[in-house]
């Protein structure tokens, strides 16, 4: 790589094409994956909340009517279920929808009686609810902070990648590296590069990813899938370059001298 970095120019340069996907993309995704942790929160915390202060006080309500209730099991472990009840409390009438959602293995049937808070009489629930509460309140949990985990990730991944085409724009050191490809696949339109930045002796980083042209080709290294990649002063993420390195803005002279000191570059570490 000596010969190769000897060869880069030191002059501040642009990036005419950086490959990267712009943040956007990544922001809809995280929008979708917050939007459907909300749903889930909005959707089963407040029967959650309910069957909590059932459980501290709970009574039968044996004069009550339960109206469509079914369970359904999807991929024989996550199982919602519904229910409407009528039920009286000294003359007073209430209807309530009920619905629940836990993890159970296998198809059932269940057998549930109504209960409701013996404290407040207007809070129902299902005995199912009860039995399966630590249950409903681990799934739920784990649902939402993991969709809104997905979709904070997304919005740190547009952001990231906001940035470093934000700094493409401007004249700053580059400095050359050599990455190591792990998958090339045709996407819509262009090919996509998944690679990662060779560290010796060290746990491999995670994929970073790149698009190019169909019909362009990467500035190979060596036979040992390593193409050649620019770093930005101050940042952490490579940019891939393409085999005629048209993503930099370089002159011909430049370019040509790049190129023929690729034919003594050393293979670096994997």
């Amino acid at each position: 790589m000596t010969d190769l970095a000897s060869a880069f120019p030191t002059r501040p340069l642009k990036l005419r094409k950086t490959g990267i996907v712009p943040g956007i993309f990544s922001y809809l995704g995280g929008l979708m994956f917050l939007g459907i942790a909300g749903f889930i929160a909005v959707w089963q915390a407040p029967g959650i909340y309910n069957d909590i202060i059932i459980s501290q006080n709970p009574v039968v309500v044996y004069d009550s009517t339960v109206e469509d209730g079914h369970c359904t099991t999807r991929r024989f472990v996550f199982t919602d279920c519904e229910a409407h009840v009528t039920y009286s409390v000294k003359g007073k009438t209430f209807e309530r929808d009920i619905e629940l959602m836990f993890v159970d293995f296998g198809t059932k049937d269940y057998e549930v009686e109504v209960v409701r808070s013996a404290d407040k009489p207007q809070i129902v629930g299902l005995s199912l609810g009860l039995d399966m509460l630590w249950n409903r309140i681990i799934v739920g949990a784990a649902f939402v902070l993991g969709l809104g985990a997905l979709g904070a990730a997304l919005f740190f991944k547009g952001a990231r990648a906001d940035r470093v085409r934000a700094m493409a724009r401007k004249a700053l050191p580059l400095t050359p590296i050599p990455v190591n490809v792990v998958a090339i696949s045709n996407v819509v339109g262009a090919k996509a590069v998944a690679y990662i930045i060779p560290r010796p002796g060290k746990k491999p980083g995670p994929n970073i990813a790149s698009r190019i042209g169909r019909k362009q080709d990467l500035f190979w290294l060596n036979g040992d899938g390593q193409a050649l990649a620019v770093l930005h002063a101050g940042s952490k993420h490579p940019i891939l370059l393409d085999a005629e390195l048209t993503r930099l803005d370089l002159t011909e002279e430049e370019r040509r001298k790049i190129e023929a000191a690729r034919d003594g570059v050393e293979p670096a570490a994997n």
